[in-house]
């Protein structure tokens, strides 16, 4: 089972795509998560979640996804519908072909930088599987 794949199949359609209905999600029931906005559990995730990227006007761009073991990192930007954007670093565990636990970084991506890099990279094919 290709686990980045999975991941950003599952960020896709619930970030990008803006669809967090659970017929389609590959989390566990059980998913764990840590993010201290969001309970614990599948239910919580999409009750939480899907008003947010349904109804806020909040959009999602995928830079790249890294994978390592039993963890897939997706690298992202988020713009808010007033145009705050911030970076972000969703790590995911991935066991048994479910999401099982989530972490993430979030931080604002400011209008000007010292050294004029983007925080979040522009995707290749190779930086996000499935999705060129």
């Amino acid at each position: 089972m290709d686990k980045a794949k999975l991941v950003t199949d599952f960020y896709t359609q619930a970030f990008v795509h803006r669809d967090v209905a659970v017929r389609r999600r590959p989390m566990s029931r059980n998913y764990i998560q840590h993010n201290p906005q969001v309970p614990n559990g599948r239910a919580a995730f999409v009750d939480t979640m899907g008003p947010y990227v349904k109804d806020s006007g909040v959009t999602f761009r995928i830079g790249r996804v890294v994978a390592e073991g039993d963890i897939v990192v997706v690298h992202a930007e988020s713009t808010e519908k007033d145009g705050k954007r911030s970076a972000v670093a969703d790590f995911f565990r991935v066991e048994g072909g479910k999401i099982v636990e989530h972490w993430d970084v979030i931080q604002a991506i400011p209008g000007d930088t010292a050294n004029g890099n983007p925080m979040v990279p522009t995707p290749t094919s190779s930086q996000a599987p499935g999705h060129p």
